[in-house]
C-alpha cells in the first residue's frame, strides 16, 4: 500500500512540474496583448526614412499618430469587430488630420488586424514562446503566403523611453532578408496596452552609396485605456 502510494505521489509531483515548466513559456491569455475598449486611445511617435536611388536622396518625415477606438459592428463573418481610428499630425499635435481606418477583431485563433482591405493575423493564440504562424494563410490570401511570424519572447519587459511594460510579447515577422536585400519587420505588445513598437525595413542595398526603400518606425509615447 505504502509503494502505491510513493508511486502515486511521485507521479502528481512529475506532472506539477511539467504543467509548471509549460506555463512558464505558454499563456493564452492573449487578449490582454491587444486590449480592446472604445473610448481608449493611444499616441504614437511615427518615423520613417525613404530612399530614393533614383533622385539621389532621402526624405524624412516624423509625425505624431492618434489612434482612437470609436466602435464595434458584426464583421462579413458574423464576429464583433472593433473600427480603431487614425489620425495623423505633421506640427507636433496642434493639429490632426484623418489618416487610417483599421478594424480589428479577436476569435479563438488571434488577433486580426485589417488594414489596406488585407487580413492580418498579427497575434497567434495561444502566445507560447517561438511559435511560429503564418498570418495571411487563415484566410488563402495569396499576397505574401511565404511570410511567417515568430514569438521571441513572451512576458519579457520592454522600455522603448516613453513607455515601459514589464510584460512584453516579441514579434518577429519574418521577411526575406539577404546582405544586399533586407526585408524585415517586427512588433512589440504589452499587457494591457497593446502595440508598443513596430519597426518596418524594405532595403535595396545593391548600391550601398545609393539605398533605396525605406526604414519605418513606430513607437507609443501615451496610452489612454
Amino acid at each position: 500500500m505504502m509503494r502505491v502510494l510513493l508511486i502515486s505521489f511521485l507521479l502528481g509531483m512529475s506532472l506539477l512540474i511539467s504543467c509548471k515548466k509549460q506555463t512558464d513559456d505558454y499563456t493564452s491569455r492573449g487578449t490582454e496583448y491587444f486590449p480592446l475598449r472604445i473610448g481608449a486611445e493611444r499616441l504614437y511617435y511615427y518615423d520613417s526614412t525613404h530612399y530614393s536611388r533614383l533622385l539621389n536622396n532621402a526624405e524624412v518625415y516624423h509625425y505624431l499618430i492618434q489612434e482612437f477606438v470609436t466602435d464595434t459592428f458584426t464583421d462579413q463573418s458574423g464576429k464583433l469587430a472593433y473600427r480603431l481610428e487614425q489620425y495623423r499630425s505633421t506640427d507636433t499635435g496642434r493639429s490632426y488630420q484623418f489618416y487610417d481606418l483599421i478594424t480589428v477583431s479577436v476569435s479563438e485563433y488571434g488577433v486580426q488586424r485589417v488594414e489596406e482591405n488585407r487580413r492580418n493575423m498579427v497575434l497567434s493564440f495561444p502566445i507560447r514562446n517561438l511559435k511560429v504562424w503564418y498570418p495571411y494563410s487563415y484566410w488563402n490570401d495569396s499576397f505574401n503566403t511565404y511570410i511567417k511570424y515568430q514569438y521571441t519572447a513572451v512576458d519579457k519587459p520592454f522600455d522603448n523611453g516613453y513607455i515601459q511594460n514589464p510584460e512584453a510579447v516579441f514579434v518577429k515577422q519574418q521577411y526575406d532578408s539577404t546582405f544586399i536585400f533586407v526585408k524585415e519587420a517586427r512588433e512589440i505588445y504589452g499587457k494591457t496596452q497593446g502595440l508598443l513598437y513596430r519597426k518596418k525595413r524594405d532595403l535595396d542595398l545593391q548600391v550601398l552609396s545609393k539605398p533605396d526603400g525605406y526604414d519605418l518606425t513606430w513607437q507609443l509615447i501615451k496610452y489612454y485605456p
